[in-house]
């Protein structure tokens, strides 16, 4: 180690030093790229979110670690008399200019893809395979190179010297540059914030790096090290951005289920005719007229149907008097099933309120199939409503349960049915459902913002 730092010197020495570490930063950049891009094509026929310029990133961080690993060999092996230094110092400078230009290459491309055709630039587009197709005549200069000397030679000391085809080769890889600068300059507007990001930065430390080099003699290059700082900082942009993307996704997918959910019900609705069955239920009660229990469970069942599709129809606030029939109607028809096991009492202060459709129901049929529903012998259903100075307080209270019993199936049936009752809430912004549960039962209270029917 002390032989090669007193042959390359200290300068260079910190530089390979720092560009080795660069390589492993550069290896987990790729294992976790590609590990994403994996994770992806997995996710493929599930749920998939597109994150831009994922294999882009990619390429370009796997160019960055070549390029630097041909320039670690090339400051390594340059001026070492030895057999492996006379190949690896040929081997690095040759992939050195070969990575150069296909990154050359690759950033052309890039701009065309996400730059050119997205915006329809035709002319920009073909522009642009003009200066890919420019590269040509260089990669065959380089591959002509060893035999020739046209771009670089090796001298006997085993030290890198250009030649007169360097200038021709960075000429077309300045202008190609330009072009690409001036192509960002005029679309930047309809440029998207993240591509933005990444040019910058792709732009900035470059530069810097140059502008370091020029203004101080530091006896080493700052370019492959400010590649890398480029990689890191695009990856954080990048990671960020997926982030964004994947919860922006995730947002969208569920506004998507909703508004599916929302079309199932229309449809529903709209299939069912929900006139056809109050009319046939009205022949069946003038039919059961002879049977009072069975008249009164028509009734009643009828109440309940028509306030719940109205509801599921209808956006706008109720009075709580049609909620508190359509309780009624669902309590009666339970009836039916438990007999004298369920008791109800209420006990309602104020009735003159408004508040969203089903809000109060979906917590009586949870009281009445979860609490007592799950005892033997049965129980009680407690509805209250407090005119409070702050707001009106509703209570459905069962001595049931508390859940103890409940199957998983059960739990999560009841846990929608709370859901459901909260986001109600939340969309109107008119009040907040809090539970509470223990050995003597469940108590679920809505408490109310007062707006008057």
């Amino acid at each position: 180690m002390q032989q090669l730092t007193e042959r390359i010197g200290l300068a260079r020495s910190l530089q390979v030093a720092i560009e080795g570490w660069n390589e492993i930063l550069l290896v987990i950049l790729i294992l976790t790229m590609v590990t994403g891009i994996r994770q992806d094509r997995e996710r493929k026929n599930k749920q998939s979110v597109s994150i831009p310029l994922t294999k882009e990133l990619t390429v370009y961080f796997t160019a960055v670690l070549l390029y630097n690993l041909c320039d670690i060999i090339d400051i390594i092996a340059g001026g070492d008399p030895s057999m492996l230094s006379y190949y690896a110092i040929r081997a690095g400078v040759f992939l050195y200019y070969a990575v150069g230009g296909f990154q050359t290459v690759f950033f052309l491309q890039v701009i065309k893809e996400h730059i050119s055709k997205k915006l329809g630039k035709k002319r920009i587009s073909a522009v642009m395979t003009c200066f890919q197709a420019a590269h040509i005549p260089l990669f065959i200069l380089l591959l002509s190179t060893p035999f020739t000397g046209a771009l670089y030679s090796i001298t006997d000391e085993n030290i890198y010297v250009r030649s007169w085809g360097y200038m021709v080769w960075q000429t077309v890889t300045i202008l190609s540059f330009i072009c690409i600068a001036a192509v960002i300059i005029t679309q930047w507007r309809s440029i998207g914030y993240f591509l933005k990001n990444i040019i910058a930065v792709a732009a900035f430390f470059p530069a810097l790096g140059l502008i370091i080099s020029l203004c101080v003699d530091t006896n080493a290059s700052l370019n492959n090290i400010m590649a890398v700082v480029t990689a890191l900082v695009t990856f954080v942009l990048y990671e960020k951005n997926k982030t964004d993307v994947t919860v922006q996704n995730a947002l969208e997918l569920e506004k998507s289920k909703q508004e599916l959910e929302q079309s199932k019900i229309r449809l529903l609705v709209a299939q069912i005719q929900p006139h056809f069955i109050y009319n046939s239920l009205m022949a069946l009660q003038a039919k059961s007229i002879e049977n009072p229990e069975v008249y009164s469970g028509i009734k009643n069942f009828g109440d309940y149907l028509r306030s719940n599709f109205t509801a599921m129809t209808d956006n706008e606030m109720i009075p709580f008097e049609d909620e508190l029939k359509s309780i009624k109607a669902y309590l009666q028809l339970e009836k039916l099933n438990f007999g004298d096991k369920m008791k109800v009492s209420y006990d309602i202060e104020i009735n003159q309120f408004m508040l969203p459709a089903l809000s109060v129901e979906p917590l009586v049929e949870n009281a009445v199939r979860y609490g007592i529903g799950t005892y033997e012998k049965g129980g009680k259903v407690r509805i209250s409503v407090r005119d409070l100075p702050d707001c009106i307080e509703i209570e459905v209270k069962d001595d049931g349960s508390g859940g103890n019993k409940l199957t998983d199936a059960q739990k999560k049936r009841k846990s929608i049915g709370l859901e459901n009752v909260r986001l109600r809430l939340k969309a109107s912004d008119m009040g907040v459902l809090d539970i509470k549960q223990d050995e003597t039962g469940t108590s679920a209270v809505i408490r109310l913002k007062n707006v008057e029917a």
